[in-house]
C-alpha cells in the first residue's frame, strides 16, 4: 500500500510538472508569435514608408523639372509627328518660329513636356509613372481616374497631399499625389475652381511608384526574421523540455531522498523526536509514540512537558536550557516519561539542538532508546545472582552434609548386618537409618534448589516420590493451605533423576503458593496416559506410555496473553522483588530431560493445573529385582580415592566386610601413584569428584593413560563441576550420589565389574 501510494503521489506530481512545462511552451509559443507579428508590422510599415518615399522623390522631381520649364514658359522644339504645334497655344504669335537654318520649331508648354515624358515612361513599368489631370481637363488623355479624382476633390478642400497603394495591371504601386498649382500666364489658359494669392489649383500631378521590389525585399527580411524566431523558439522549447525533465529527475531524486529518510525515520528501532525550543512536538516516528505509549494522532498535540515523567521534568528542562544558549552540544541521561495508563518508561535520551542559518536555535532532536526491558532483565540478573550465591551455599553445606550421611548410613547398615533381625537394636538401627534417608532427601532439595544435582536417571516410584516430598512441600506451602496428594494404585516406574523430579514440584507448590489465597487446596495427583502419535507429535515426544502428575490449583489462575509465555526464563507477573521469573522454565527444562513433556491448562479466578507426562519404563522392574539381591560379594582389588577420612574408612569397611581387597589413597596425585604402583592388581577405581590437587576426571583421564579401559566408579556430593568440565564424562562416567547405602555401593561395584 505504501509503494503504491508512492507511486501514486510521483505520477501526480510528474503530471504536475509536465502540465507546467506545456503552459510555459504555450506561452513561450505566444510571446515569439507576438514578437513575430510586431516585426511583421514594423517591416510592413517600413516598406510603405520606404515606398512613399520614394513616390514623393519622384514627384518631387517631376515637379522640379515642370518648375524648370514653366520658369521660361516652356521650350522649342522641332515639329515632328510627335510633337505638332499646340493647338491651345494658336493665339501666341510666338507659337511656331523657324530657324535662320530654316528648321521649323513649335512651343512646348511645361505640361505638354511633363506630359510626353510621363509617356514615354509608360512603356517601361519599372519606373514610376506620372500623370497630370483635373477636373476640367483640356485633353481628353489628362482626364482623372477615379482614385484621381477623388483626391482632386479633397484638394479643393485643402488636403495637401493623397497617398494609397493600388494595384494598378495586376501589380502593385504607391500612388501619391498632390495638388499642381498654376502661374498667371498659365491661368489665362486654364480655367481653375480655387485661387490663392497669385497661384491657383489648376489640377493634380501624380506618380505610381512600383513596391515588388520593396516587397520582395521586404519578404526576404521578414523570411530571415520568421527563421531566426522560429530557430529561437525552438531552442526555447528545448530549454523548457530539458528544464522540465530536470525538475522531473531532480523531483524524483528530491521524492526518493524524502522516502528514504521517512522510511528511514518511521522504521527506526529507536524512537525520533523533532521538537520547537518551548517543547512542542514537530515531529515524531512511529517508535516514540509506542514508547511513550501515545498514538501517532494525538502525539503532536503534546508537549514534551507534558509526557516527561514530573521527577526527571527539571533536569531535563535545565539541560534544554543549556543546549538552547550553546553551553553544551549534546545532552544524554536515562529518563522516563508517563504513559496515559499512568505507567512510566525508562529510557536513553540523546538530545542535540539544530541551528538555523544565521545562528538561532531552530529545533531540537531527542533520539530516545526504550531500556525498560533491559532495566528489568539487570533487575533479573542481580536477582539470579543473589540466587545463584544462595544456592552456591546451600550446595556447599549438602555436600558437606552428605559425606557425614554416607558415614552415618554406611556404619548404620554394617551394624545391621552384623545383628540378627531379633536383636533389640535392631529397630534403633531401622529408625538411624531411616532419619539419614530422610536428611538425605533434605540434601537433594538443598541440591535441586542450587541445581547442582547431577542428573542420574534411574529406575524410581513416582508414587513413592511425590508421597516422600509431601512434608516438604507442607513446609512451602504453609499451614494455611491445604495440600491433597492421590497416588496411582498401580506402580508407575519412571526414569528419573529424583531430586530433579523434587525440584519439579517444589517450584509448582512455590507458584500455587503465592496463587492460591488463604484457605486454599493444593492438589497433586499421579496416573497413567497412554499417547498417540498425532498427539506425541504435537508435543515433539516419542509416542507411548507414560506416567502422569497433574498439579492443580483453586487459585486466581493465569491470563490467557500470559499463558504462551509462561515457561520463557525472566518471564513473572510477580511483584518486584517476589519472583525471578525462573522457576516454570526450570521445570520446563528437567521435564524435557526427563525425555517428557508439560502441559498447563488456566481459567481466571477458578486455578491452574499442570499435567506433566514422564515415560514409563518396563527395564525398571528388571533392574529393580536386581537392586534387591543385597550385598553382592567379590575378591577384586579396588582402588578407594576419597578425601574425607570418615567416607574413606566406611567405603573400605564395607569393601572388605563383603570380600573385597582394598587400596586407599587420600588425594587425587596419590590415587594416580597407587595407580601406578598397583595397576596390575586394580581392577576397579572408586574416586570421589572432588579431592585436593587433582579432581576425579584428572584423575581418570591420568589411569586411562597408564592403562585404557580401566573401569571407574564416581562419587560425590558436589558433581556438576566434573560434569561441565567434559561433555564426555557424561556419556562414560558412572556417578553415585552421595550419601550411597552400602547395598547400593556393593550392587554398583559388582554391576561394573561383570559387565
Amino acid at each position: 500500500m505504501a509503494d503504491s501510494g508512492h507511486d501514486e503521489n510521483r505520477r501526480v506530481q510528474i503530471r504536475r510538472l509536465r502540465s507546467y512545462a506545456v503552459w510555459l511552451g504555450a506561452f513561450w509559443t505566444m510571446l515569439v508569435a507576438t514578437s513575430l507579428i510586431v516585426d511583421y508590422r514594423q517591416l510592413k510599415e517600413e516598406s510603405l514608408f520606404i515606398t512613399l518615399a520614394e513616390a514623393r522623390a519622384a514627384l518631387e522631381k517631376d515637379l522640379l523639372y515642370r518648375s524648370w520649364a514653366d520658369s521660361y514658359g516652356g521650350v522649342y522644339a522641332p515639329v515632328t509627328g510627335n510633337n505638332q504645334p499646340n493647338p491651345y497655344l494658336a493665339d501666341r504669335p510666338e507659337r511656331d518660329i523657324t530657324t535662320p537654318t530654316g528648321r521649323q520649331l513649335t512651343l512646348v508648354s511645361p505640361s505638354t513636356m511633363i506630359r510626353q515624358v510621363f509617356e514615354m515612361a509608360r512603356n517601361r513599368p519599372e519606373l514610376s509613372q506620372g500623370h497630370i489631370t483635373s477636373l476640367m481637363p483640356l485633353r481628353p488623355e489628362n482626364a482623372p481616374d477615379p482614385w484621381e479624382a477623388k483626391a482632386l476633390k479633397e484638394f479643393q478642400h485643402g488636403v495637401p497631399e493623397v497617398s494609397e497603394i493600388q494595384v494598378i495591371n495586376g501589380e502593385p504601386y504607391m500612388r501619391l499625389m498632390r495638388p499642381m498649382m498654376a502661374h498667371d500666364p498659365c491661368i489665362r489658359c486654364h480655367h481653375t475652381d480655387h485661387r490663392t494669392g497669385q497661384y491657383a489649383v489648376r489640377g493634380g500631378i501624380s506618380v505610381s511608384v512600383p513596391v515588388t521590389g520593396v516587397r520582395v525585399a521586404m519578404r526576404l527580411t521578414m523570411l530571415k526574421v520568421a527563421v531566426g524566431h522560429a530557430l529561437f523558439w525552438i531552442l526555447g522549447l528545448v530549454g523548457i523540455g530539458l528544464g522540465a525533465r530536470n525538475l522531473i529527475r531532480k523531483a524524483a531524486i528530491l521524492e526518493q531522498s524524502e522516502l528514504r529518510f521517512r522510511s528511514t525515520f518511521e522504521q527506526a528501532p529507536i524512537g525520533i523526536a523533532h521538537m520547537s525550543p518551548d517543547g512542542r512536538l514537530i515531529l515524531v516516528n512511529r517508535r516514540f509514540c509506542d514508547i511513550v505509549g501515545c498514538p501517532p494522532s494525538k502525539m503532536l498535540q503534546r508537549t514534551i512537558q507534558e509526557i516527561t515523567h514530573p521527577d526527571d521534568l527539571d533536569a531535563f528542562l535545565q539541560h534544554v536550557k543549556l543546549l538552547i544558549d550553546g553551553a553544551i552540544k549534546v545532552y544524554t541521561a536515562e529518563q522516563r516519561y508517563s504513559r496515559p495508563d499512568g505507567s512510566a518508561v525508562w529510557t536513553i535520551l540523546t538530545l542535540s539542538m539544530v541551528q538555523g542559518a544565521k545562528g538561532v536555535p531552530s529545533y531540537l532532536i531527542g533520539v530516545v532508546e526504550d531500556i525498560t526491558e533491559r532495566q528489568k532483565l539487570e533487575e533479573q540478573l542481580h536477582q539470579s545472582q543473589k540466587m545463584e550465591s544462595i544456592g552456591a551455599l546451600a550446595g556447599g553445606v549438602a555436600h558437606d552434609f552428605n559425606n557425614i550421611l554416607t558415614v552415618i548410613i554406611g556404619n548404620a547398615a554394617l551394624m545391621q548386618m552384623n545383628l540378627s533381625r531379633e536383636s533389640p537394636l535392631m529397630p534403633y538401627l531401622q529408625q538411624m537409618l531411616d532419619a539419614a534417608e530422610r536428611a538425605a532427601g533434605l540434601t537433594r532439595g538443598l541440591l535441586a534448589f542450587s541445581r547442582k544435582h547431577a542428573i542420574t536417571l534411574i529406575p524410581v516410584d513416582l508414587n513413592s516420590v511425590v508421597q516422600d516430598i509431601k512434608k516438604l512441600l507442607l513446609m512451602v506451602i504453609g499451614e494455611e493451605h491445604e495440600l491433597v496428594i492421590t497416588p496411582s494404585p498401580q506402580k508407575l516406574t519412571v526414569l528419573a533423576d529424583v531430586g530433579q523430579l523434587e525440584q519439579v514440584l517444589m517450584n509448582l507448590a512455590v507458584n500455587a503458593h503465592d496463587a492460591v489465597p488463604k484457605g486454599g487446596r493444593i492438589t497433586i495427583c499421579t496416573g497413567s496416559e497412554t499417547i498417540d502419535v498425532e498427539a506425541a507429535t504435537a508435543a515433539s515426544v516419542s509416542p507411548g506410555n507414560y506416567a502422569t502428575i497433574v498439579f492443580s490449583d483453586n487459585g486466581s489462575g493465569i491470563p490467557p496473553e500470559h499463558l504462551e509465555r509462561i515457561f520463557e526464563p525472566f518471564f513473572t507477573t510477580k511483584e518486584q522483588g517476589k519472583g525471578t521469573g525462573l522457576g516454570l522454565s526450570i521445570v520446563y527444562g528437567i521435564v524435557r530431560q526427563h525425555n517428557g513433556h508439560i502441559k498447563v491448562y488456566s481459567e481466571v479466578g477458578y486455578g491452574t493445573t499442570f499435567r506433566i507426562y514422564l515415560p514409563l519404563t518396563r527395564e525398571a522392574q528388571a533392574r529393580e529385582e536386581e537392586a534387591a539381591h543385597l550385598f553382592p560379594r567379590g575378591t577384586e582389588t579396588i582402588l578407594v580415592a576419597e578425601d574425607d577420612d570418615n567416607v574413606r574408612k566406611i567405603v573400605v569397611d564395607v569393601l572388605e566386610a563383603y570380600g573385597y581387597h582394598a587400596i586407599v589413597a587420600m588425594s587425587g596425585d596419590d590415587a594416580v601413584n597407587k595407580f601406578r604402583q598397583h595397576q596390575d592388581e586394580i581392577a576397579l577405581a572408586f574416586v570421589d569428584a572432588i579431592m585436593p590437587r587433582k579432581n576425579g576426571w584428572q584423575v581418570y583421564e591420568e589411569i586411562q593413560r597408564i592403562r585404557p579401559g580401566t573401569k571407574v566408579l564416581f562419587t560425590s556430593g558436589y558433581t556438576d563441576e566434573i560434569i561441565r568440565k567434559e561433555n564426555i564424562m557424561a556419556e562414560k562416567a558412572q556417578i553415585l550420589t552421595k550419601p550411597v547405602a552400602p547395598s547400593l555401593l556393593l550392587t554398583k561395584i559388582r554391576e561394573l565389574l561383570d559387565s
